[in-house]
């Protein structure tokens, strides 16, 4: 591929990544502040509010990824040969990017105005597990080619870690912030995270254009 084609792509890839799921989850983050008072705020609050709650931008942003080739993205990534791997990640990193912005941003005000929590482990630890579970529910929606799948299988983790407080799925926990202030084991969760974006990666080329 030429470098000059990379900046068109690029732009191509972001304006179609960027759709309403984007606007939703920065409304969300928006709209969760005015239900708080950060100075009251402890660790555990701020945990909870994270984990349990904006975790969920994670399954709002990315199950549609993987139905991005219908109507049109097939054109990018097939028609004019360009290996579909790359693009799909760089995709994935995008969409990853923003929603580290979104809640560095929200968590950040929340600390500015009084919230007693380490800012970084916070932040940190919500991205990983937004996108543990937001990627698990992109993998069904590339398997079954239905995003409403990838949208219950994410969520289905979610309760299931919810309900067992990890008793099933051990060093993949989703809520380790509720306990600790750091849990090392959200280094599993943004592996596997990104095992899963390669393996979407990998499989997509798999499916034909209708």
């Amino acid at each position: 591929m030429r470098r000059q084609n990379l900046a068109p792509l690029a732009r191509y890839n972001l304006k179609l990544t960027a759709n309403y799921s984007w606007l939703l989850a920065a409304a969300l983050a928006v709209v969760v502040p005015f239900f708080m008072e950060p100075a009251l705020m402890e660790r555990t609050h701020a945990a909870k509010l994270g984990e349990l709650l904006i975790s969920f931008l994670g399954l709002i942003v990315y199950p549609h990824l993987g139905l991005l080739e219908s109507g049109g993205t097939g054109e990018v990534l097939y028609a004019k040969r360009i290996r579909p791997l790359p693009v799909f990640l760089f995709r994935w990193l995008l969409t990853t990017l923003y929603l580290f912005t979104v809640i560095a941003l929200l968590f950040a005000w929340l600390h500015l105005r009084g919230a007693e929590f380490a800012l970084w482990p916070m932040i940190g630890g919500v991205v990983i597990t937004a996108a543990a579970f937001g990627t698990a529910g992109l993998t069904a929606a590339v398997l079954t080619g239905n995003v409403s799948a990838g949208y219950i299988a994410g969520f289905t983790w979610y309760l299931l870690d919810y309900s067992t407080k990890g008793k099933l799925t051990g060093h993949f926990y989703l809520f380790g912030l509720l306990k600790e202030e750091w849990d090392n084991d959200k280094w599993l969760l943004a592996g596997l995270s990104l095992a899963l974006a390669v393996f979407c990666a990998a499989w997509l080329p798999r499916r034909r254009l209708d």
